[in-house]
């Protein structure tokens, strides 16, 4: 599996399983980052701006891999856009604290929530669960051409 490209290059096709590699393995580092600064630095103003970088720098890593996966289902990858910048913008709300205090979320922090929850179903059912389509499309040969 070739990292660099999955995680560098807005071009071509991925399979569902390389998506599936992709997110999993932002994911882990996204947790372990966002746990060792909260541990380190706690969740003040510089907690949360070492958050806002993490967030930031994982965020065309990310892009990267839906963009592919939306073109193996023949969609733009800037549709991968309309999902992973609100979800930013309500992390990014989240780190800077103005989702309210402790447990206690006010109205911008349900408003996250819906956001991430909705992009979420949105992403794991279109890039996760759904099939490319099959043969060349727009961007390029089948991802799953090369394996049979």
């Amino acid at each position: 599996m070739d990292l660099q490209y999955i995680f560098t290059s807005l071009e071509g096709r991925i399979n569902r399983a390389k998506w599936w590699a992709g997110v999993v393995i932002l994911g882990i580092i996204s947790i372990i980052l966002g746990v060792l600064i909260e541990v380190i630095f706690g969740t003040g103003f510089f907690g949360g701006f070492l958050a806002t970088v993490v967030a930031l720098a994982l965020f065309f890593p990310t892009y990267a891999v839906c963009a592919k996966r939306f073109h193996d289902r023949d969609k733009p990858g800037k549709m991968a856009l309309y999902g992973l910048v609100p979800s930013l913008v309500a992390s990014l709300l989240d780190g800077w604290g103005l989702t309210g205090i402790g447990d206690q979320l006010n109205i911008i922090g349900w408003l996250c929530v819906l956001v991430n929850l909705g992009v979420g179903l949105w992403f794991l059912i279109e890039l996760g669960i759904l099939k490319g389509t099959p043969g060349s499309n727009h961007y390029g040969g089948d991802p799953l051409a090369a394996l049979t």
